[in-house]
């Protein structure tokens, strides 16, 4: 698959994150059934599981294809039309977000742009409307070539 922000961004917004009632949280949410969506649209399978264990597939980059990079390269990459998340394991349930592209470079880590699907969905905002600012630190961003 050729790789571009606007392939990428199509393939995001085709989903219709904020409507879809496949994503809506009731029931629990579906952050990791959406992130598993928008990442096999664009040939880049994540591991199955909830977020903590695709958390857990991901570290140590044991996962084929994918690796982990920072979060500026993770905006970069996702500019570019490469698939990149966001994900933090926690207790109970972690939470995954796909890194959507920008159109700009970021400098802060709450920059980030994403898509989500969670207590509140989202197509296109920033990473802090994600996880809480002490939080933040702890994302670990993967990026798949």
């Amino acid at each position: 698959m050729a790789r571009s922000a606007s392939t990428y961004a199509s393939i995001i917004d085709e989903f219709k994150i904020e409507t879809n009632r496949k994503y809506s949280p009731v029931g629990g949410t579906k952050c990791n059934i959406f992130a598993q969506d928008v990442m096999s649209a664009m040939s880049a399978d994540l591991p199955s599981g909830l977020a903590n264990q695709i958390a857990d597939a991901l570290s140590g980059n044991k996962t084929p294809g994918w690796y982990s990079v920072t979060f500026l390269d993770a905006q970069k990459r996702a500019n570019l039309g490469y698939p990149a998340i966001g994900i933090k394991k926690a207790e109970g349930h972690g939470h995954v977000v796909v890194v959507r592209p920008k159109g700009a470079s970021i400098t802060i880590l709450k920059e980030v742009q994403i898509a989500q699907a969670g207590t509140k969905n989202y197509n296109n905002n920033t990473i802090n409307y994600s996880w809480i600012a002490a939080d933040l630190p702890g994302v670990k961003f993967y990026t798949h070539d």
